[in-house]
């Protein structure tokens, strides 16, 4: 039902009273105004409250599409972020190791002015490696053993000579130990080394990445596993080969530092 107001019926009333007092005149004139004019006059005002009363109702509607369209935009955005949210959750990756690509390299120093001789070791036997979604955790539970009947300096004269005059001048065909902590805040990694009988504690600098590559380099003096009997065994052995006569040295010399760098690369599955 259209609603009017009162200033509209208000109107009506006044301009029929004008309309109908004139009537006589009108009338005597032959022409009865009121049946068109009039008429015409006082629904007017009806009229024009009417349209606004339209003109209202449109815009209201055109402000409720508008919100509805943005509500319905905005929770469309926000479930498509949900869901690209929850798709990321999903993947998991585990790490485990692998002996493929495991290498333990080290240096060892002859003469006054201290020239690195490089080698390595050809079996190192890893255990712990269990799966793991944590690369650090599962690299934390490593330990190995390492066979110095495995050592390799592109020598093989030599390589005997330190397994006889070093390693079996204190005993020790294993090397073993295992990893004890990695500081991510400094990038420092402690493992214990067992040798001689004797277990000690090193740190060294290590890198991790996402892939699962990790490296670890340090530097160790092997008479902290009272090794230096097997330092003067192996010199005096290898007397002329560790005395530089060449820069005019007439001391042989074999230094109880060792540099070692161990690499490796867990195997990482994504599902």
């Amino acid at each position: 039902m259209t609603k009017v107001s009162a200033l509209s019926i208000a109107h009506y009333t006044v301009l029929n009273s004008i309309c109908f007092s004139e009537i006589g005149l009108l009338f005597f004139k032959g022409c009865n105004p009121c049946s068109s004019i009039c008429k015409i006059y006082s629904f007017l005002p009806i009229f024009i409250e009417n349209t606004r009363d339209m003109v209202k109702n449109t815009k209201f509607l055109f402000a409720a599409l508008a919100g509805l369209m943005i509500s319905s935009c905005a929770g469309n955005t926000e479930e498509a972020e949900t869901a690209e949210v929850v798709t990321e959750q999903e993947e998991k990756c585990v790490y485990s190791y692998s002996n493929e690509g495991t290498v333990l390299n080290f240096t060892a120093f002859k003469f006054l002015s201290k020239a690195g001789v490089g080698g390595s070791f050809t079996e190192i036997n890893v255990s712990g490696g269990q799966e793991n979604e944590s690369a650090v955790q599962l690299i934390e539970n490593l330990s190995f053993e390492i066979p110095i009947s495995s050592i390799a300096t592109k020598d093989k004269g030599r390589d005997a000579k330190i397994q006889e005059y070093f390693f079996g001048s204190i005993n020790t065909e294993m090397l073993s130990g295992e990893v004890l902590k990695l500081n991510a805040e400094n990038s420092v990694a402690t493992l214990s080394i067992k040798m001689n009988g004797v277990t000690k504690n090193v740190n060294g600098d290590y890198t991790l990445d996402e892939g699962g590559k990790f490296t670890f380099n340090s530097e160790i003096n092997v008479n902290d596993w009272e090794a230096q009997k097997g330092i003067e065994a192996l010199n005096e052995e290898c007397k002329d080969l560790h005395t530089d006569y060449a820069n005019g040295d007439t001391e042989s010399k074999l230094w109880p530092d060792v540099a070692l760098s161990f690499e490796m690369k867990l195997k990482k599955d994504c599902k």
